[in-house]
């Protein structure tokens, strides 16, 4: 099995949304390794000396034999706009470390400050977050996302978003949107939709 990851917020000592990483990792080594015995998440980070100030990106590199942790300083980059980039093929169901393919298609972003992939006429992510986009008063997420973040999950779960199909055709309907991963939250700075580009 290729080495899967998982990002966790570390902010003043406290690590955020572990529930929902913990359901992934789990989801993750069953289907892919047949694994049914469950990991405690919370009882294994609890247990690691970590940096009690200041924000950081916890990444655990694993597989079904290792874990490795690290920690590293996380400062949020603004992302002001978006290039359109097409991939009728990529998959990315799962969080693995080997982001060539996302890495490559990054690259054909020209002047933009990141990209939206479309996968068969439908809009999924960015090449580091899932999208969320603004319809007057309703936030929503496009059903076809390429992978499930735990940050997505925890905003369906409250109910301040909503999931639908999002075509690229669609994009005109919105007003703005905003890239959310498990460091960047919520409250994450809108990107008008005229900022999306072709």
């Amino acid at each position: 099995m290729s080495l899967l990851i998982e990002s966790i917020k570390l902010l003043d000592g406290q690590f955020h949304n572990l529930s929902f990483h913990e359901q992934r990792m789990n989801r993750s080594m069953k289907t892919l390794c047949g694994l049914g015995e469950y990991f405690h998440l919370e009882s294994f980070l609890t247990k690691l000396e970590r940096p009690d100030k200041g924000l950081y990106k916890c990444r655990i590199t694993y597989d079904e034999n290792s874990k490795e942790v690290e920690f590293l300083p996380y400062q949020y980059k603004p992302i002001k706009s978006l290039r359109i980039v097409e991939h009728e093929r990529i998959n990315y169901e799962f969080k693995y470390a080997d982001r060539r393919l996302l890495n490559k298609l990054f690259e054909l972003r020209k002047d933009c400050d990141d990209i939206l992939i479309v996968k068969q006429g439908f809009i999924t992510d960015s090449s580091f977050a899932n999208i969320v986009f603004k319809s007057r008063n309703r936030w929503i997420t496009p059903w076809s996302a390429l992978l499930r973040g735990t940050q997505r999950q925890k905003l369906l779960v409250e109910n301040k978003i909503k999931e639908e199909d999002v075509r690229i055709e669609d994009l005109k309907l919105f007003q703005s949107c905003k890239l959310i991963n498990a460091l960047m939250e919520f409250d994450a700075p809108e990107i008008d939709v005229s900022n999306i580009v072709f």
